[in-house]
């Protein structure tokens, strides 16, 4: 009895009543149950429904629970898809914009380079040919120089020989001295340098100097031609070198200018060719980083597509298995109304009759529920929702059948097919999922080092432009207060060279006053007591006391010699301040310039240094949006790799022994249906 019990036990909760064949297997039962217990088996068997509708109802609600996981797993990963389909189209444009600023960059740093190229070649030319007109102008001063220094030196010993031979009245009788100046002097009057007239006169009187007629007068007018023309031939030399000199200043300014703007167009070349350098690398880079971030765009686009195919597909499945499992439930409510409409007091003979009638008719169908006993186990043991589903389709395509018993072996074996199927292309995806899990978390985490890495060195270059801004700061401050200091010490300069200048010129103008009041003086007295000097009287009569005026000529000439002296000292050092000062002013200038040149391009440099930082802490912010974003998928990619229930190799091992058993199923079916063959043809021949 309770062998019989448990089979058709199993049986019955496998085959939900349906159709005439529903009150033949509720006798059967029944029968089972009365004969085992003793009891009510109409009781028995609403028990058994009830205890199976229960255990549907549990599977169907654990199935909701896993379902409810599986839609907010998809909800989670579809977020995290279009999150990443979303910041790749943002990577691609801030690329492309990148690639948009490097080529302008590129553009503009070629074309600086173009014009520096340019004017510098054009300044370097410029001062070559400046250098060149400056040598050529040094040697034409030289050589005048040289003869008009020779000019000077020939008129000075010619005068000097003819107020010597003047005063002591040997200009008739020394004829050497004569015949030296006509050898000398008539050279330097063949040249333009003085007036036809006076060196008519100077030929004139050498040419009548071997004659007896030269007289004094004449001798004294001849010093006068020569001194004017020597006082001439100073001029002359004094502007010259005062040419000379403002030249030589004038190209020592503009070599300088030439050489300081050279320097700094050289300095601005250099970094402009390390900006293109840097632009060109920055495009290089972009353009590979595109094509990358245009890769992921895709690859993220196809991975939400397939997870929206997949989640549709699953939703789809469940749908159907709700519907299944609803259905089920019908039919089994629908068993236990008829069985307390339509069962009473059973005859326990026409019972126990119809009993032994079907006991052979359901001996056909023994393995079909061996299989799906095996179904409902293995559902159990491994806690299958779907399994346990497909022993519940199984037992109902058993009962509803009105066929052949092959056909319903055929029917049974196709859904554990489709199980086995279905369980071995999960393994399949699982086994995909674990390599997708691998790659996107090794690749996860290296982008986030990467990212990391990068904000290390953005702030590396952050705290290094923000230093260089500080110490630019201070040099400029620094460069400011030198100019100020340049400009202040010139202006005292030139305050105090005006007040020099201006005691040098009372001061010259009081020594040569005073010098040409000696000198007129020692004329008049030489004039007057010159004819004393050169014929003195043979009586005892008043004459010009010529010893006594010789001592005041030579206290005269004593006094012109100081004076001479005062003045040239005067005029020296009027000469050796102009100098200093000319040289100071000019060290002041080419400071100032060298230090307006470098505060300029320090105050540029600031400014780029400025914007770089800019440029630097907009990356930062970039770069740590990146990885933010970086950590929220590898948060997200965590859980859903790691944070699983079971570890994969547990779920591999389940899955394998789920499509051990539903094989083990398919053998008893395959079994079963080589013995119908076997018994059918056994008949045909009897």
């Amino acid at each position: 009895g309770s062998s019989c019990l448990r089979q058709r036990q199993e049986r019955v909760a496998s085959r939900p009543p349906c159709k005439a064949s529903l009150d033949h297997a509720i006798i059967i039962i029944a029968g089972c149950a009365a004969a085992a217990t003793g009891g009510s088996p109409v009781q028995k068997v609403i028990k058994l429904l009830d205890s199976l509708s229960a255990k549907i109802t549990a599977e169907g609600d654990a199935e909701g629970r896993q379902y409810d996981q599986f839609v907010e797993w998809c909800e989670d990963n579809a977020k995290e898809l279009q999150h990443e389909v979303a910041q790749a189209a943002s990577e691609v444009e801030d690329l492309n914009a990148a690639i948009e600023q490097a080529e302008s960059g590129i553009e503009t740093a070629n074309s600086r380079i173009s014009d520096l190229s340019e004017s510098i070649a054009e300044d370097e030319a410029e001062l070559e040919k400046a250098t060149k007109m400056r040598e050529e102008e040094r040697k034409a001063w030289a050589s005048q120089d040289a003869e008009l220094a020779e000019t000077i030196d020939t008129l000075s010993n010619a005068i000097s020989v003819l107020k010597r031979q003047l005063a002591a009245g040997l200009l008739q009788t020394n004829r050497d001295v004569i015949d030296k100046l006509q050898q000398t002097l008539p050279v330097l009057l063949d040249g333009s340098m003085f007036a036809t007239h006076d060196t008519a006169q100077v030929k004139a009187f050498l040419q009548s100097s071997h004659s007896e007629s030269n007289s004094g007068d004449a001798s004294k007018t001849i010093i006068q031609v020569l001194e004017d023309m020597l006082e001439k031939a100073e001029g002359q030399r004094s502007a010259a070198t005062k040419a000379e000199t403002e030249a030589k200043f004038n190209f020592e300014m503009v070599q300088q200018t030439l050489t300081q703007r050279g320097a700094a167009q050289n300095k601005e070349l250099v970094d402009m060719k390390k900006s293109l350098s840097a632009h060109t690398e920055s495009k290089a880079t972009a353009t590979a980083d595109l094509e990358a971030a245009k890769k992921d765009q895709a690859s993220d686009k196809a991975a939400l597509q397939s997870l929206q195919v997949d989640c549709m597909q699953t939703a789809t499945d469940h749908e159907a298995s709700v519907q299944g499992r609803s259905e089920e439930l019908k039919a089994l409510a629908a068993a236990r109304k008829i069985i307390q409409e339509k069962t009473g007091a059973a005859d326990s003979r026409g019972f126990l009759l119809q009993l032994s009638t079907s006991t052979t008719e359901v001996d056909d169908s023994d393995n079909v529920v061996g299989a799906v006993r095996i179904l409902r186990g293995l559902g159990r043991k491994q806690g299958n929702m779907e399994i346990s589903l497909l022993a519940s389709r199984a037992a109902n395509t058993v009962a509803q059948n009105s066929g052949t018993t092959a056909d319903v072996f055929a029917k049974v074996k196709s859904l554990i097919e489709g199980m086995i199927s279905k369980l071995e292309e999960e393994a399949l995806k699982e086994g995909k999922e674990k390599a997708y899990c691998d790659k996107e978390m090794k690749e996860t985490e290296e982008k986030k080092a990467e990212h990391e890495e990068d904000l290390g060195t953005l702030d590396g270059k952050i705290n290094k432009a923000e230093s260089s801004i500080a110490s630019l700061t201070d040099k400029i401050a620094t460069l400011e207060a030198e100019l100020g200091n340049i400009a202040s010490s010139q202006k005292e300069m030139d305050a105090l060279r005006a007040e020099e200048h201006s005691e040098y010129v009372k001061s010259r103008d009081d020594y040569a006053q005073g010098v040409e009041g000696v000198q007129m003086a020692i004329k008049v007295l030489k004039e007057y007591y010159g004819q004393a000097f050169l014929q003195q009287p043979t009586v005892s009569t008043h004459s010009a006391d010529g010893g006594a005026a010789s001592g005041i000529i030579g206290l005269l000439e004593v006094a012109e010699s100081d004076f001479s002296k005062l003045l040239a000292e005067v005029e020296a050092d009027e000469k050796s301040a102009q100098t200093e000062y000319e040289q100071q002013t000019k060290e002041n200038e080419l400071s100032k310039t060298e230090k307006q040149t470098e505060l300029k391009y320090k105050t540029k440099e600031k400014a780029e240094t400025e914007k770089d930082l800019e440029e630097l802490k907009a990356d930062r912010d970039g770069e740590q949006s990146e990885l933010d974003a970086v950590l929220d998928y590898y948060s997200g990619i965590k859980k859903r790799c790691i944070a699983k229930p079971e570890p994969y190799e547990e779920r591999k091992r389940r899955r394998e022994q789920e499509i051990e058993g539903l094989k083990q199923a398919l053998d008893v079916l395959e079994n079963e249906t080589a013995f119908l063959a076997v018994r059918r043809s056994v008949h045909r021949h009897m």
